[in-house]
């Protein structure tokens, strides 16, 4: 029996984690991309999610059938702002509300976690702080509206991929203690913490880690999904010192990857910034179980000579090069990641997300030259 498009790119991921792959593959990322090319202003492109959704799904199969896309590696960013702050514990400005209608939504760096909080969490639990937290970023009708737009309208988008063969690798993120809290206390005064109240803090992310482990878990096996994210941003080795990256940052990643390996789920480390001082305890993780999925700051032609064959990895071409560079730019910066990484366990994709702004011919050039480089 033929197997619908849908699955032969499910076989295409699996054949890419363990180096079997024919090509390099390819996965869309840019949640904020699609809106400009469709002419959708921003506010309209979050909030009205029927006809956001549909510019989304219409983007990707206009670049899908111009140079194949096998996985996506983002979602429809539906009223984005709540996803955001449920996630990272902070405020954010969305468009057409505290910002201009065609602005991008924007986290605010605020310290809303007190060092009360800090106590509170480990005499209570991180659950019960959530539910006391939340009132401090989201409003209760705000949190209701996304809650029945997930429930009513997630469904029908994911089946809406699955018909048009759209693999959709991250439907779900979890984000390790160290980023959850990060965001709530703000960058700088959560470091300083780090170092003046290492003790404690370590005994609050202990206690945050198996409900967000658990949640993230679930949410995937509710979606039926294959694989996740597992986010580094501000616990990237080039943010902090070797003492914290050791002991507030990487335990928690491994621990997760180990996790959803054990729950058949392939983990998508999503590493943000710079990890080349710790590229190699990545060694750690089970042998072609774990994607590695970079944002162009990370050299990954070293990690490559350090890694092997032992994870896949997933980028990295940079925004400047999608949102100013010319199609031979593109081109050649993808050419360049083949040539030194190998197009083995390779999944072309922008480093981080693709940016708003990306032109849609540097997309194009992108994809193509990942499928037909020889």
């Amino acid at each position: 029996m033929t197997k619908s498009l849908y699955e032969q790119r499910v076989e295409r991921f699996s054949k890419t984690i363990v180096f079997e792959n024919d090509r390099p593959s390819t996965a869309f990322g840019g949640p904020a991309t699609p809106a400009a090319h469709m002419n959708m202003l921003m506010k309209d492109y979050i909030f009205d999610t029927k006809n956001g959704f549909k510019a989304f799904l219409d983007y990707i199969k206009e670049l899908d059938a111009i140079a194949s896309i096998d996985f996506l590696n983002t979602i429809y960013p539906g009223r984005m702002n709540v996803a955001i702050s449920l996630l990272w514990l902070s405020q954010v400005k969305s468009p057409g509300r505290e910002l201009p209608d065609d602005a991008l939504w924007q986290v605010q760096e605020k310290a809303l976690i007190e060092d009360e909080d800090y106590d509170f969490i480990i005499e209570h639990g991180y659950e019960e702080f959530h539910q006391k937290y939340l009132p401090r970023i989201l409003g209760a009708e705000e949190i209701e509206g996304f809650m029945n737009y997930v429930m009513t309208e997630g469904p029908e988008q994911a089946q809406m991929l699955v018909e048009n063969g759209f693999l959709v690798v991250n439907p779900g993120l979890l984000a390790p203690p160290f980023e959850v809290l990060c965001g709530g206390r703000s960058m700088t005064k959560y470091y300083m913490d780090c170092y003046k109240k290492f003790d404690k803090i370590k005994e609050v992310q202990d206690v945050v880690f198996p409900t967000v482990l658990k949640q993230a878990i679930n949410t995937l096996k509710q979606t039926n999904s294959i694989s996740g994210w597992i986010g580094g941003w501000r616990g990237a080795s080039g943010m902090v010192s070797p003492k914290i990256w050791d002991n507030l940052v990487w335990p928690y990643m491994k621990k997760a990857a180990e996790a959803y390996i054990e729950n058949g789920l392939t983990p998508i480390l999503h590493l943000d910034q710079n990890w080349d001082r710790d590229i190699e305890r990545f060694l750690e993780l089970p042998k072609q179980k774990v994607i590695i999925n970079t944002d162009g700051m990370t050299d990954l032609t070293r990690a490559r000579k350090l890694l092997g064959d032992h994870v896949a990895f997933m980028g990295d071409v940079p925004a400047p090069i999608l949102s100013m560079g010319t199609v031979a730019e593109t081109e050649d910066y993808v050419k360049k990641l083949i040539d030194n990484v190998g197009a083995k366990g390779l999944i072309v994709t922008s480093g981080c997300d693709s940016p708003a702004n990306a032109k849609f011919e540097n997309m194009v050039a992108m994809f193509k030259t990942a499928v037909e480089y020889k």
